[in-house]
């Protein structure tokens, strides 16, 4: 089952590479599909990333590839925009059930709304970058090392 899932990542990286698209396009598909694990999208993710990606300009395979490819560490990110939230929103436990679920609810958008902008920055000029200067030497050691 592991090998499976290299062999698909491994298919999934080689048709980001050989996209026929200019390095922004491929980077901001690949930005903005991978900022929706940020939001709870209750399985419609990997549409709303080739969508949005569509909206914003970007390549929408592009995109596909972002939303699929962290889908998997949407936990990982709920509780990153947790904790974000609450360095601004302490939480206070005194009050009734609904007013707590209200302060969690208000720290976890808060924390959303600061967690987007900075990773969206950092992963868009990683890939940039990535696809602009190493796409040929990605796409070699992908189809000759990485053997899966």
């Amino acid at each position: 089952m592991i090998r499976k899932k290299l062999r698909e990542l491994k298919c999934l990286t080689l048709k980001l590479l050989r996209l026929k698209d200019n390095a922004h396009s491929i980077a901001l598909g690949f930005t903005v599909g991978l900022l929706i694990n940020f939001v709870p999208s209750f399985g419609i993710g990997p549409v709303i990333s080739t969508a949005s990606a569509k909206i914003f300009k970007g390549n929408p395979f592009a995109g596909l590839v972002g939303g699929v490819s962290l889908i998997w560490a949407f936990p990982f990110f709920f509780y990153l925009n947790l904790v974000v939230g609450h360095l601004f929103f302490p939480l206070d436990s005194s009050g009734d059930a609904v007013g707590v679920g209200l302060q969690i609810g208000k720290a976890f958008f808060t924390g959303m709304i600061i967690n987007i902008p900075l990773c969206g920055i950092l992963t868009y000029a990683i890939m940039n970058s990535a696809v602009k200067k190493y796409r040929g030497t990605l796409l070699t050691f992908v189809q000759r090392k990485w053997n899966v």
